[in-house]
């Protein structure tokens, strides 16, 4: 087998880190977060993830990506040399009190029709 032949037979990289990034997910998502690769530069080595959902700003995501994503992905996938946190925009104040009063909303809503459809 030629060496480019292995190479194709390979998973990428992208792939490889996605599967890591996967079995980091079920944690993640109990706190209303995710986590997504944004891209990989071979060049460098350097790996780049967004945290989305509730972990998109949060304070501890910076340290979450430091001391927990990078270490399991630079165990796994050797090529990577450093993960980077990719910072999303920012959503104003405004957009987030919106947001918040519309789930507000929706969850009255819903514990609305739990109760007059539980006798049913």
């Amino acid at each position: 087998m030629t060496i480019i032949e292995e190479q194709n037979q390979a998973p990428a990289i992208e792939e490889r880190i996605d599967e890591v990034l996967e079995r980091l997910r079920p944690f993640l998502a109990r706190e209303g977060g995710n986590i997504q690769l944004d891209h990989f530069d071979p060049e460098t080595g350097y790996c780049y993830v967004k945290m989305t959902g509730a972990c998109n700003g949060c304070y501890m995501a910076e340290s979450d990506v430091s001391d927990s994503v990078e270490v399991l992905l630079m165990d796994e996938i050797p090529e990577i040399k450093k993960v980077q946190l990719v910072q999303q925009e920012q959503v104003s104040f405004q957009d987030l009190l919106e947001r918040l009063q519309a789930e507000e909303k929706a969850n009255q809503e819903l514990e609305e029709y739990n109760r007059t459809h539980k006798n049913n």
